[in-house]
């Protein structure tokens, strides 16, 4: 492996559990056609992934014969993938047909990659927990992993993003969440998706990542729900480099 990882991370698919339903008016499985092509076959970028991180919303409400598919399509893949539920997904059905995509750490070079199901204590809304279980297995992942520089991945954003309607869903027990990572300075940044949008900001010297998603996109800083159909399905490349550093760009395709 070289000294960088690149890692895509593809979020917030909605794909119907019939493939041919649409999902707010739009076809979502052209979109992830739309991405997967771009994602290994683009224009100027020659090198494909080392792996796909899939985080969250994939099948909307959880369709068995959605996730069998998407399972039999990641298969075919060239490069391994890895997901995590959102509030959308039915966590059961993913481990039940999962297998190898529900591993939850993942060692790359310098870095390891920490994966955490962020969907306990739905409120029916959009908005999820970690659960204790979860936020120990976070601890004891750190502490093992002292001596790499880490990516910690979740499907819920755990810091708010200047909009009403949005920052009501995020994360219920960010505080718990930020009271775990700020004991360990080899956490380098958080990736997740639930916006629908593109920000990269930094929390108290944490780079967080949000990513938009390869089904539609939500406006910004809007306190009512809005879509923004100015903007085209997405989605992340990260280069986690071996002193730390992570160069990272959202790439928005055609379909």
């Amino acid at each position: 492996m070289s000294d960088t990882v690149l890692i895509a991370q593809i979020t917030d698919c909605h794909l119907q559990n019939d493939p041919e339903q649409l999902y707010r008016g739009l076809d979502v499985e052209q979109h992830l056609d739309a991405v997967l092509e771009d994602l290994f076959h683009p224009a100027e970028f020659s090198r494909p992934p080392d792996l796909i991180l899939w985080t969250g919303d994939l099948i909307h409400h959880g369709g068995p014969q959605g996730y069998l598919r998407l399972q039999q399509r990641l298969a075919q893949l060239p490069v391994p993938s890895y997901w995590i539920p959102g509030n959308h997904d039915d966590t059961a059905l993913m481990m039940q047909i999962g297998g190898a995509l529900n591993l939850r750490t993942l060692e790359c070079g310098e870095w390891v990659i920490i994966l955490l199901d962020s969907t306990s204590l739905p409120d029916g809304k959009g908005s999820g927990t970690l659960a204790q279980n979860e936020l120990d297995y976070l601890q004891q992942q750190l502490n093992q992993y002292s001596d790499r520089h880490c990516l910690v991945v979740l499907h819920h954003n755990p810091v708010k993003v200047q909009s009403g309607w949005q920052d009501s869903i995020m994360l219920a027990n960010a505080a718990s969440f930020w009271e775990v990572l700020h004991n360990y300075s080899q956490a380098k940044a958080v990736v997740c998706g639930h916006v629908h949008q593109d920000w990269d900001l930094d929390w108290q010297g944490v780079r967080v990542l949000m990513t938009p998603a390869s089904s539609v996109e939500f406006k910004k800083c809007s306190d009512q729900f809005q879509l923004d159909d100015d903007k085209k399905p997405a989605y992340r490349l990260l280069e986690l480099r071996s002193d730390g550093q992570i160069q990272t760009s959202v790439k928005r395709v055609r379909c």
